[in-house]
């Protein structure tokens, strides 16, 4: 089985360095253009299903990158984004930080100690609940000679990545934080996998 990864386009908030979590943001004229090149390099790989974060910056670029395939798109709470809780819509941007805790920046320096915003999910969740969907996709003896597309998000791809490969929390941002359109290729085995490459721009 090969799962491609990929995470959704630019909108206006990746722009602004605002943070988006569940907020259903949609893509950008850029991020349309970004999904349409990866669609265009993507082209020629044989998909038999494809799944998709509901929000609609996602489910976008998975219909972009489906092109024709008369394939239907899943959308699953599995790939969804992680939620920042109260603090979404806040900037994290330094010359324009009005998040109320500076200590927030721990969720990309020192993800062990991340403290979750009000209303919020933790990290240790969010990698939970993504890792689990994609291990049980992998270990569905009926998968096992699918070629599969996932599109989903930043935070939520290395939620993915990290909890496959049981690295502790406080190496959550272990490897490349994915681009807009960056594609990561899984190969899959009997419930085993590799990671065949990571953070691929075709653009």
């Amino acid at each position: 089985m090969d799962i491609y990864l990929i995470r959704h386009g630019e909108t206006d908030w990746n722009k602004l360095k605002r943070l988006q979590g569940i907020t259903d943001i949609p893509l950008n004229a850029y991020g349309i253009e970004l999904a349409e090149k990866t669609a265009e390099g993507l082209k020629d790989i044989h998909f038999d299903r494809i799944y998709t974060s509901p929000l609609i910056r996602a489910y976008k670029t998975a219909e972009l990158i489906r092109g024709s395939r008369p394939i239907e798109i899943i959308p699953t709470n599995g790939l969804l984004e992680i939620s920042f809780g109260d603090y979404e819509g806040l900037t994290y941007l330094p010359e324009h930080y009005n998040i109320p805790k500076p200590g927030f920046r721990k969720f990309f320096d020192d993800p062990e100690n991340y403290v979750t915003p009000p209303n919020g999910e933790s990290l240790s969740h969010l990698r939970e609940r993504t890792a689990a969907f994609v291990r049980s996709i992998m270990e569905n003896p009926e998968n096992e000679n699918l070629t599969i597309l996932m599109a989903s998000h930043g935070a939520a791809i290395r939620g993915i990545l990290s909890g496959l490969q049981n690295l502790p929390l406080s190496r959550f941002w272990s490897g490349p934080v994915h681009k807009n359109c960056g594609v990561t290729k899984l190969h899959a085995e009997h419930g085993q996998f590799l990671i065949e490459f990571e953070n691929r721009i075709y653009y």
